[in-house]
């Protein structure tokens, strides 16, 4: 796992200029890639790699990294797992290796197929290839975006990142994007292309940039799309449940095995979940040594929490398990360097015990296996099992809101009431977005903007982004269209750009094998009955690990990992919020409207509503923006 940074110039004059700022650039995203460092100057060309040294340790793998016949030049992060496979397939072309790097496959795979071979590269990665003799520049990321890869374009130039803050030490530019405000308001996140600076975007999963080094012109295409799954409905082998059942556990087995592979330790996350355990189950069965299993606990948990399951499965696969717990006032300091790793305001607090534990176990693993992806491939989330049963409780939503209405506020009143209301959309890509987001669609999360950034961005549609993928997934049923809806949206903006920067601000490689190619491809043409059936959520799965699992992991309700923000705003934070107010008001900060977030700050104190976690993304913003100002 590496880090990469890369100039395009239109004026060959000015590269040398630029060398000072991609060396910065590589200082503030070291910790992605610690072991090595490279730069390459080529015309008008300038690329960067801080290397995490994971396949050949030697200085074999420096990059960037130039193709035998020196036409093609590569600086790349990531891992692909089939590369071997790759590099038999070409084995009758004379290709004389320097390294014994899956780089080094793809690149010279790369000179024979061009972007053809982007959709058979199984993994994750995020990379540019150069071509010198056509003059032409290509970057490239994962089909989930599982690794990320942001550019910046002006007349001049074209910079391109593995972080933004590697850009933004290149280039003065800070400007915040409205626009991709007004979303982040809604999901804790921007979606897709957009981030919340002006002329930064993302490349979208699934995604190449084609560029002329010389005119800088450039064109996106896409190299794989979900929809090439859905043409299933005439197969009836698909709905073979037994076959279904042996094909997910053989294909899950094979894709953890594929990620074990490494020159350095290799460990688990373990949550205790069935996602995590199952990784554990068949990673301690066919690891060469005994398993390394990580846990972490917090003290505010009281007995929620998922640690004795994990110690449970880690005696039950033998593993080498280590617990780590950690106290709430642990969090104040631990907030704001998650905010400077992420470039933006996170919502996700899941990234915390994330950080925490990579922090903890950095000097004694590398490369960590975890089971992010499995709830949107196989329906681990309570949306998709209510979506499922929608056509029997349609008729009945309004009278159950408003019944709902004359229940005693208790702690979860305001959660069914934003999910009755939700549930109460005619939209259906309204109502998919706000299953998902925790904001209430007559409570506007805007509100806590000034009043002049609200004039401005109030008539944005907050759910253009699920009308598209609505739009593309229109002929499957609606259970379906949201998993596919959250491995678009979802999964690449929230969970895998948390896994990314909570691990790799700890020079950890987190490695996800429910995102496998094979068995995604496998799992996502299977219709939804077989993921939410009887009820039961992740049915498929479940079924899949019986008789490896425990029932109790298999079977038991879903806790995750459970946030106090309650608690958090009114202890160890509070004093952080409250420093953050004083400071950006003294700094004259427009931004926010600063009556609003009294208000609610009021009403959470004195229990008139719960506004706990939209004061936990203020303070995440606020910190942002005092980062940025």
């Amino acid at each position: 796992m590496c880090g990469i940074v890369g100039i395009l110039c239109k004026n060959k004059a000015s590269v040398e200029a630029f060398r000072e700022g991609v060396n910065a650039s590589l200082d503030v995203i070291r910790h992605r890639g610690p072991d090595d460092r490279g730069i390459l100057v080529h015309n008008n060309i300038i690329l960067g790699h801080v290397r995490l040294s994971i396949i050949d340790l030697t200085r074999d793998g420096h990059q960037p990294m130039i193709s035998s016949d020196n036409r093609y030049v590569i600086t790349y992060n990531g891992e692909v797992y089939n590369y071997k496979d790759l590099k038999q397939e070409i084995s009758h072309k004379d290709i004389n290796y320097r390294s014994n790097t899956d780089t080094e496959v793809i690149l010279e795979y790369f000179k024979l197929h061009g972007v053809a071979m982007f959709s058979k590269l199984n993994g994750m990665f995020a990379f540019s290839v150069i071509d010198k003799k056509n003059q032409k520049a290509y970057l490239v990321r994962d089909r989930f975006g599982i690794k990320p890869l942001y550019y910046y374009k002006d007349k001049n130039k074209i910079i391109f990142a593995s972080e933004i803050k590697a850009i933004q030490a290149i280039v003065d530019n800070k400007e915040i994007n409205e626009k991709a405000l007004h979303e982040w308001s809604y999901y804790g996140n921007t979606l897709r292309e957009e981030t919340l600076f002006k002329n930064i975007k993302q490349l979208l999963p699934g995604c190449y940039l084609e560029i002329d080094t010389d005119t800088l012109e450039f064109k996106q295409e896409t190299y794989w799309q979900p929809e090439s799954l859905l043409n299933h409905h005439a197969n009836d082998s698909k709905h073979d449940s037994k076959k279904n059942i042996k094909n997910v556990r053989f294909l899950l087995e094979e894709a953890v095995c594929k990620q074990l592979v490494g020159d350095v330790p290799v460990g688990v996350f373990l949550s205790g979940g069935v996602d995590s355990s199952a990784i554990t189950a068949f990673a301690a069965s066919n690891y060469n040594k005994q398993i390394n299993t990580y846990s972490v606990g917090f003290d505010f948990e009281q007995g929620v929490g998922e640690l004795p399951k994990a110690a449970l499965i880690a005696k039950k696969f033998n593993t080498n398990h280590h617990e780590l717990r950690v106290t709430g006032y642990d969090l104040a300091d631990t907030v704001e360097k998650m905010v400077h790793y992420h470039d933006s305001p996170f919502s996700d607090a899941a990234n915390i015990p994330l950080f925490l534990l990579g922090e903890k176990v950095k000097d004694k693993v590398k490369v960590v296996l975890q089971g992010d992806g499995g709830d949107e491939i196989f329906a681990g989330y309570k949306r998709y099992q209510t979506l499922s049963t929608r056509q029997f409780w349609k008729p009945f939503i309004g009278t159950m809101s408003k019944l709902h209405r004359h229940l005693p506020h208790s702690k979860k009143f305001y959660l069914r009431q934003r999910y009755l209301n939700a549930l109460s959309s005619y939209d259906e890509a309204e109502l998919m977005a706000l299953l998902l987001t925790v904001e209430d669609k007559n409570n506007n999360p805007i509100q806590i903007f000034s009043q002049e950034i609200q004039d401005r961005i109030s008539s944005i549609d907050p759910f253009k982004s699920y009308r598209e993928c609505n739009n593309r997934f229109i002929n499957e049923d609606m259970t379906q269209r949201m998993l596919f809806t959250d491995t678009q949206l979802i999964l690449p903006s929230t969970f895998l750009e948390k896994v990314d920067r909570a691990t790799m601000a700890a020079s950890i490689e987190v490695r996800v094998p429910f995102l496998d190619n094979t068995l995604t491809e496998y799992v996502m043409s299977l219709p939804s009955a077989l993921k939410i059936k009887h009820g039961q959520k992740k049915w498929l799965l479940k079924q899949a690990m019986r008789g490896i699992l425990p029932d109790d992991i298999l079977f038991s309700k879903k806790s995750g990992f459970n946030v106090p923000y309650q608690q958090w705003l009114k202890g160890p934070l509070n004093q952080l919020f409250n420093d953050k107010i004083l400071e950006l008001q003294g700094n004259g900060c427009t931004i926010l409207d600063w009556k609003y977030v009294a208000r609610l700050v009021r009403e959470n104190k004195e229990g008139q509503r719960n506004n706990s976690f939209m004061l936990w993304k203020v303070l995440n913003l606020m910190i942002w923006l005092s980062n940025n100002d």
